[in-house]
């Protein structure tokens, strides 16, 4: 018996001639449509954080400048200070300010974030669209600033536009696809093992800044009268109060990052020839910039200091405790496994955080400050795991608390009684 070709199961018919066009045409219209969104989207992020760089160099510029030149200053420092809250690294002669207040990069990277959200939810049921509207924003945002970089104009204040376009890519690449995946939802298979292991790892590191945090906050407290010494001698006066307690906030977690590299022990480098440990009793004097956050650096290490590195060893013993309890079905040998790797994953954290807070700020004085970040990965690897996998390997039902066995008593009719009662 033939079969014929008409009898066959047939795909979707593709529209063809008017119908065709039209597909198209509507097809177009949706990709501008949302093309436009992102673009507009884009737009708002960056009068954000012009608006708020403006409000804050306004001040200053405008006491300090004559009114000749304040409104060319006033556009000048603006675009300066955005580009520097957006990671742009300036050079002011031959030097190039590489250690930057990645604080204030924050702002730009949520407004992106939002925005990216924003549109994964109003394109959410059209992927193609949603993927058209955050890469319409991040490439309208990303060439604002290499714009920016490029074309201002100034004797002492220039950028790299090779390296202003590196590091947008970064921040707001990452806060472009931070916002679109938060609103999809698709799965990836990842074993339970390995994603325990990196949001363990990744816990260890956030531990690890909250101490350092702890510890900056301490020393801020200790050293405030150097902080507010420093401010003095800058004499910013009313108007440039909020630009430099807003740069000093900035650098908050640059010092952060750094009181996490003095606790492991590794050091930071101020110049070519200092070091600030806990291990040197007296830190060598040099010429610093009279900026205040640069006030929480110790200059002395008592016996206490030495004692710091045995708090990273602490959050590894309580690790290791998680580990044992979480991974009780596991295998010692496993459970020594898995704790290596959240050692493994919170040093390569900590140590790409410790290559972003290095950097220069100025001459030869004060080229290369930061802390090693080979050295602070490798401490923080062995100081976590000398803690973590003592307590990894021990058994769970050491630290499971045992309850103590209850007995209750409960009273029981006899089957005479009970007749009795019946009878009657």
């Amino acid at each position: 018996m033939e079969t014929l070709e008409s009898d066959l199961p047939q795909g979707p018919e593709k529209p063809e001639g008017p119908q065709r066009r039209a597909h198209l045409l509507s097809t177009a219209q949706s990709d501008l449509l949302a093309a436009l969104w992102g673009v507009l989207f884009s737009l708002r992020s960056i009068a954000i954080s012009v608006v708020f760089t403006a409000m804050v160099v306004a001040p200053v510029v405008l006491v300090d400048s004559t009114a000749v030149f304040e409104a060319k200053a006033l556009f000048d420092s603006t675009t300066w200070g955005w580009l520097l809250m957006n990671g742009s690294a300036p050079r002011l002669g031959a030097a190039t300010f590489t250690l930057l207040p990645w604080g204030l990069v924050l702002i730009p990277w949520l407004l992106n974030y939002f925005a990216a959200r924003a549109l994964g939810r109003r394109f959410i049921r059209e992927k193609r669209l949603m993927s058209v509207s955050v890469s319409l924003l991040l490439i309208t945002y990303i060439a604002a600033v290499v714009g920016a970089a490029a074309f201002i104009e100034s004797i002492t204040v220039s950028y790299s536009a090779w390296t202003t376009l590196g590091a947008a890519v970064f921040v707001n690449g990452s806060a472009v696809v931070a916002g679109a995946l938060s609103v999809t939802h698709f799965s990836i298979n990842i074993p339970e093992i390995v994603r325990f292991i990196v949001v363990r790892g990744l816990a260890a590191a956030l531990a690890l800044l909250g101490i350092g945090s702890l510890l900056v906050a301490v020393l801020l407290i200790a050293n405030f009268s150097d902080v507010l010494f420093l401010f003095n001698q800058l004499n910013p006066g009313y108007s440039g109060f909020l630009a430099l307690t807003l740069l000093s906030l900035g650098y908050l977690p640059v010092l952060t990052v750094w009181a996490v590299a003095y606790l492991a022990g590794a050091g930071i480098s101020i110049g070519p020839d200092v070091i600030v440990s806990p291990f040197i009793p007296v830190t060598a004097p040099t010429q610093l910039p009279p900026f205040p956050p640069l006030a929480v650096l110790p200059e002395t290490a008592g016996a206490i200091s030495w004692l710091l590195p045995m708090l990273v060893i602490a959050l590894g013993i309580v690790w290791g405790i998680g580990v044992s309890l979480r991974m009780s079905r596991e295998t010692m040998l496993m459970r020594l496994v898995i704790a290596v790797g959240i050692g493994v994953v919170a040093a390569v954290a900590i140590m790409g955080l410790s290559m972003l807070s290095t950097g220069d700020l100025g001459d030869v004085r004060l080229v290369n400050l930061g802390p090693d970040p080979t050295l602070v990965g490798s401490l923080v690897w062995l100081l976590v795991t000398i803690g973590m996998i003592p307590a990894a390997v021990v058994p769970s039902r050491f630290f499971n608390r045992k309850r103590p066995v209850t007995m209750s008593v409960v009273a029981v009719e006899s089957k005479e009684s009970v007749d009795l009662g019946v009878t009657e």
